[in-house]
């Protein structure tokens, strides 16, 4: 909890590496309070039980979260900003960050379970054939093909279908099943699993909202009422997706069997090491939308310029925004330099730009072309219009990591507008 409150309280001053790190900086403090509260309630915890179980949890856990990774580029449903400008950074990131995802479900379930909480949750037995697993199998793959075929209305089904698909399996060979609970009248792990699910939901959406490096999301049909930067209607996915993790870890469990040819029990774990890899560069060039803006990216600009930002200290540039006095605090000690008020303003609606939702300097550079050079100038513009602008500098160019999508530039433009304040008669 000190190291939780510590990596906090840096990220809110800015201060590195609390800043950029701050959602591994806070997401394993966190794990490892959990673990410590259910081992104080139950004197036993997942960690203390098993820490060899609790690292291959973790290792699994990075796979895992790429498989939504892999659903998500059709989707297209979230992206991410802020990221470092080395590959290697880049992906050393998304093995301790992904890695908390399993073990963090896992560990909020063993807490409720250790409270005491739905520990008599009966219903009626019912009896599993054949038949259910037909069902399951069909209404699974059939949840698990919509977010690929009908992305705008189907993205809901890839956080149930791998309930669906692989609980029969489960069922069938591994050791702990949800059918076979609901067998014999008990639904005790399904709600607690349920419950679990909501506390990571809200624990994931509010380390991420204040952090420079993180996800924006363009859900469709619900980019209007959000909470922190998840639509509200989102929060409803995390139940399920955490039943969805305890159904996929059994399922996985099947595959340790020692009965199973020593062949598979080694290759499948480098297949989906390598396959890892490979979804890593697909990540940094399809969902990796922008990375940390610093005013060496935009020196063509105005050289000169430039220098004398970063020799006042200004390298950052979401640092410089968003540090506690904002642009202010540094607004003498840059003009004691000799840059003149007018490229100083200029320089700070630069700034502002390139931080509002993380749009990054390659995408500034595509606004600026577009001849967008301020908060106000982007609050007046149309989405769709600017959008198609941008696209097609972005063809002639080069520029940018990925074409900005219509759903991002209404983001964009939002912010802006949000920005400026609602007095302001932006749009005349």
């Amino acid at each position: 909890m000190a190291a939780l409150a510590a990596s906090t309280v840096g990220m809110l001053l800015r201060v590195e590496p609390f800043a950029t790190l701050y959602y591994a900086l806070a997401w394993w403090p966190f794990i490892f309070a959990l673990d410590a509260l259910t081992l104080g309630l139950r004197g036993r915890s997942p960690l203390t039980k098993s820490p060899r179980e609790f690292l291959i949890l973790s290792a699994t856990s990075v796979p895992f979260w790429l498989t939504f990774e892999a659903w998500n580029l059709g989707m297209k449903n979230w992206y991410y900003v802020g990221a470092d400008p080395s590959w290697f950074a880049r992906w050393v990131g998304y093995i301790v960050c992904y890695a908390t995802v399993l073990p963090a479900i896992f560990e909020a379930a063993a807490l409720v379970a250790a409270t005491g909480l739905f520990k008599t949750v009966r219903v009626r037995p019912i009896r599993v054939g054949p038949w259910l697993y037909v069902w399951f199998w069909a209404l699974g793959g059939t949840l698990l093909l919509l977010p690929l075929v009908l992305p705008n209305y189907g993205f809901p089904g890839v956080w149930l279908g791998f309930i669906f698909l692989l609980e029969p399996f489960n069922h069938r060979f591994a050791r702990r099943s949800l059918l076979r609970q609901w067998e014999e009248g008990s639904l005790r792990t399904l709600t607690r699993l349920l419950v679990s699910g909501l506390i990571c939901g809200l624990a994931w959406e509010t380390f991420n909202t204040h952090a420079l490096t993180k996800w924006i999301y363009t859900v469709p049909f619900f980019e209007g009422l959000k909470l922190f930067e998840m639509p509200l209607a989102g929060f409803l996915g995390f139940p399920p997706f955490a039943v969805e993790c305890y159904v996929v870890v059994q399922f996985l469990g099947i595959l340790r069997s020692p009965l199973l040819p020593k062949a598979i029990r080694l290759g499948v774990p480098v297949a989906v090491g390598l396959g890892s890899l490979g979804m890593f560069h697909v990540l940094d060039t399809h969902t990796v939308n922008s990375l940390q803006p610093r005013v060496s990216h935009l020196e063509e600009l105005a050289p000169q310029e430039a220098a004398l930002l970063q020799r006042a200290g200004v390298d950052r540039l979401d640092l410089w925004v968003s540090a506690p006095g904002g642009l202010k605090k540094k607004r003498e000690e840059i003009l004691a330099q000799g840059l003149s008020r007018e490229a100083l303003e200029r320089w700070e609606a630069l700034a502002v730009m390139a931080t509002l939702k993380g749009m990054g300097t390659e995408n500034l550079k595509l606004m600026l072309e577009a001849g967008i050079s301020s908060p106000r100038d982007l609050a007046r513009q149309d989405p769709k219009d600017l959008g198609e602008r941008m696209r097609d500098i972005q063809r002639s160019k080069g520029w940018g990591r990925q074409p900005p999508r219509d759903a991002q530039v209404r983001i964009w433009v939002n912010e802006a507008k949000g920005a400026l304040g609602p007095k302001r008669n932006l749009c005349g």
